[in-house]
């Protein structure tokens, strides 16, 4: 992630005049490729050597860097060695070059070239390799960008975030200094969502991070990790005293009447702040003691701010009680499974369903998975959950054939660890075989996190599904941090948009623009494009005229039980929407 600043930087410009490094001690050929590129709105980047080239590179963030072979001083193999060895490796390389002997091609793809130009050049065939090779990186950065960026007030995501914060703590190792993490969560927040709404929520967050952002310097960090939670990284303090005055300052700045159209409110914010290298020698600690003091300064009455100490990890006993809490609760059948429809949005038909989880707690009701799947995956019962998932759809699905619901396709998410502590093939193959279920009627949703943390287990898996009759979809696209070459050669066949990008279409440009990015990135590759959270018809003609085939949400139905989800299929077969 060491290239995110430049991309945030440079995405836009790059889109309008991409910039090429070309590096080659002829002049000549310097000359007729700047004039070749120029005319196709390129900006040209020359270096007459490895060392220029090195250095034109580190300033300029091309989106593509051409080098001929043989130059004085360090080749051309040399110096794409360098390159990728500096952490550029995002950045395509192609050789210009006289050598075609095998020994000079294998070295080429060995330090990291992707093509050859061989000369004499022919201008056309370069023209043509640029472009093409230029607008994959462009599209690329573009999704990059939307995974490191938060939608909703422009400042760094969680995923960014990490990365600074990671950043930091090696810098204050080095240097030998203190630095203060403080988590921030807006009180009261779900009373100002339940009695002004998601929008007036909306416009609240975005005034809060407005208003830390003023407050702090330059060299400082804020972040919004998610909700109403924002995190501030503090470099360069002598002393947690420092920490206190920055707090207080916070405090007291979100102790804020804001106005939210024709009613005003008023909002204050706690603070849980963790100091390196006392609460925490590395980022991931540091991030769990500032969200256990933040945690405390909430049940300290709000309004104020809180140092870790170690006392406070009396919080992982909480943590404790909720793993017994749903182990019990699996062992006394208090999960089900609810079932979303979703529509071809062209044929307008019923598609099939996404089935999701549900906790009916005998105390607290219905519990939305957000609110404990993470810890059923820490707590390693995600893979009975998983095994008793896949059998209980597969056991909805003979219910619904035998009913008379025809061409029925059930959507199942899986998670990372089901792919590398189970044989999920064997368990599909059992649970189908005993219910008397075709492979074509399901299909497994899996998350950009998954694909990239495991990708050889997940990959021969999937193959295997697929090959079976399954289709593969990439859930909460634009979020996480697949690489186009991840769509490319992943056995993929729908990419699903996530619905926080659906939710501004088409009055928020922003969310337009990324969708509208999406969907071309998808078309591009043979993709089938599926949205998530559509609302309303407007979304719909917006979705429709991008080529989106299916589409899932609140416009139809919410997620039903089986047994409603059998009747809203009858009563809707022969008119959706």
């Amino acid at each position: 992630m060491s290239n995110v600043v430049s991309l945030f930087s440079d995405t836009q410009k790059y889109e309008e005049r991409p910039i090429v490094v070309l590096a080659d001690d002829d002049p000549s050929i310097r000359l007729m490729v700047r004039h070749v590129l120029e005319s196709e709105d390129f900006d040209i980047v020359e270096a007459s050597d490895g060392l220029e080239a090195i250095k034109a590179v580190e300033k300029y963030h091309p989106a593509l860097i051409l080098l001929d072979a043989v130059m004085p001083g360090i080749d051309g193999f040399t110096t794409c060695q360098q390159i990728k060895e500096k952490g550029h490796v995002d950045i395509p390389v192609m050789m210009i070059t006289g050598l075609d002997d095998d020994a000079s091609v294998e070295r080429a793809y060995e330090v990291g070239a992707i093509d050859f130009i061989t000369k004499p050049i022919k201008w056309a065939v370069l023209k043509h390799r640029v472009k093409s090779v230029v607008a994959q990186v462009i599209a690329e950065r573009k999704v990059k960008l939307l995974a490191y960026r938060d939608t909703l007030t422009g400042l760094p995501n969680r995923l960014l975030f990490a990365d600074r914060l990671e950043q930091a703590v090696v810098r204050a190792e080095r240097s030998r200094t203190a630095m203060a993490l403080m988590l921030i969560d807006i009180d009261d927040f779900k009373l100002v969502n339940d009695s002004f709404g998601h929008d007036a929520g909306d416009k609240l967050i975005k005034a809060v991070g407005q208003l830390i952002s003023k407050s702090l310097r330059r060299a400082d960090t804020i972040a919004r990790l998610g909700g109403d939670e924002f995190a501030v990284i503090i470099e360069g303090i002598d002393s947690p005293d420092d920490a206190i005055s920055i707090a207080d300052n916070l405090t007291t700045i979100l102790e804020h009447n804001v106005r939210l159209d024709d009613q005003e409110t008023y909002t204050s914010a706690s603070i849980g702040i963790a100091v390196y290298p006392d609460d925490g020698k590395d980022a991931r600690t540091l991030l769990k003691n500032a969200d256990t003091a933040m945690f405390r300064a909430k049940e300290n009455g709000r309004h104020c701010f809180q140092f870790y100490k170690p006392e406070m990890s009396v919080s992982a006993m909480e943590r404790l009680e909720l793993e017994n809490s749903l182990k019990a609760a699996f062992e006394n059948d208090e999960f089900l499974i609810h079932y979303q429809p979703i529509i071809d949005i062209h044929k307008n038909e019923i598609k099939g369903v996404e089935a999701l989880l549900r906790w009916r707690h005998p105390d607290k009701g219905m519990i939305h998975p957000t609110d404990f799947l993470s810890t059923v995956e820490d707590c390693g019962l995600i893979i009975a959950m998983g095994e008793w998932l896949i059998f209980t759809i597969c056991k909805q699905m003979r219910v619904w054939q035998d009913a008379g619901l025809k061409g029925q396709n059930v959507s199942i998410n899986l998670a990372p660890k089901q792919f590398m502590e189970q044989d999920l093939v064997a368990v599909f193959m059992q649970a189908m075989s005993e219910h008397n279920i075709d492979a074509s009627t399901l299909s497994v949703e899996i998350t950009e996190k998954t694909l990239i943390d495991n990708f050889g287990e997940v990959e021969a898996t999937l193959i295997k599904l697929r090959d079976m009759g399954m289709s593969v979809l990439l859930d909460d696209f634009g979020t996480g941090y697949a690489s186009l070459a991840y769509l490319k050669d992943f056995p993929v066949d729908v990419v699903k948009i996530d619905r926080a990008f659906i939710e501004g279409v088409p009055e928020n440009k922003e969310d337009s623009a990324v969708v509208d990015a999406i969907a071309g990135l998808t078309r591009g590759l043979g993709l089938t494009l599926h949205a998530e959270g559509v609302e309303n018809e407007r979304q719909l003609d917006v979705l429709k005229g991008l080529g989106c085939q299916f589409a899932q949400g609140h416009y139809w139905s919410k997620a039903l039980p089986g047994d409603e989800y059998e009747q809203f299929y009858m009563n809707q077969i022969y008119n959706i929407g």
